[in-house]
């Protein structure tokens, strides 16, 4: 069962302390003095993820700052660090923005933050512009913070569903009438699809075709179709957690990710099947 709280009232974040973590000493540096001056008073500046857990539960951020770090050393991973900041329902950050600095990175990379529950993405170099307009952002217009079976974390979505039919990624084409719900899921599922072919891994790309099949299996896009194509993205996303962690059992992700496919579809009286 999925759960939203949005923000009430909620005080302005330079009221609460900010975490910054940062490997690199001149990052550490410059990011915390644009903090200050975007109105920070107590900014924690740390440069491992162990320091940062201590500051955490001794200061209760408002506002986490991080690097994307996907060390050799897994204690060092920032996207687990978020992931397991999302699960711990004790914390009484879990729900703070997040927001990752970082060097460019590949589609499929920039795609990982948000399943992993980062609430912003900023690439260097950073503009003191653009960081004091994501902070507006996030104080202005606060994400809801989103509890289901296959995520945690702030709500994904830039801006609410439409009263019919599904949020897309191409939404902008849609509303001006240059692109249909169904050509802007199928042009995302050819995107989804190579990218994946591209990270070489089997059970990934499994996936991946089986959004495609889905996709062309289908005759309109709405809610129901929506949500299994997230069911897939989600799947995506639990393929990685489990890889970063060492775990092998990713088999049954995909597995069952196809049985539910394949029920849904059938119940629904669609002649799709997910083979």
């Amino acid at each position: 069962m999925n759960a939203m709280t949005t923000p009430k009232d909620r005080p302005s974040l330079q009221r609460s302390p900010a975490l910054l973590l940062e490997s690199n000493g001149y990052m550490r540096s410059l990011t915390g003095g644009l903090l200050r001056d975007a109105g920070f008073r107590n900014v924690l500046v740390v440069s491992s993820v162990h320091n940062a857990r201590h500051f955490m539960r001794q200061h209760n951020p408002g506002l986490i700052l991080t690097d994307w770090n996907r060390a050799a050393e897994r204690e060092e991973d920032r996207l687990r660090l978020i992931r397991s900041i999302r699960d711990d329902q004790q914390a009484r950050y879990r729900a703070a923005p997040v927001v990752m600095i970082t060097a460019p990175k590949s589609r499929s990379e920039v795609e990982q933050a948000p399943d992993a529950g980062v609430t912003e993405f900023l690439v260097t170099p950073l503009s003191p512009a653009i960081l004091r307009q994501r902070l507006t952002s996030l104080n202005e217009r606060p994400r809801a913070f989103v509890q289901a079976a296959r995520f945690t974390g702030p709500d994904r979505r830039r801006r609410p569903l439409h009263e019919q039919g599904p949020a897309l990624k191409r939404t902008a084409d849609v509303d001006a009438g240059l692109n249909t719900p169904m050509a802007a899921a199928r042009a995302a599922s050819v995107a989804m699809a190579d990218e994946m072919i591209r990270t070489s891994d089997a059970l990934a790309i499994r996936v991946a075709r089986s959004q495609q099949r889905f996709i062309n299996g289908v005759e309109q896009y709405g809610d129901k179709e929506a949500e299994i194509v997230e069911m897939h993205r989600a799947a995506i996303a639990q393929l990685a957690r489990l890889a970063d962690e060492g775990n092998p059992l990713r088999e049954p992700v995909v597995t069952g990710l196809e049985q539910v496919v394949a029920r849904r579809t059938s119940d629904a009286g669609d002649t799709f099947q997910v083979g």
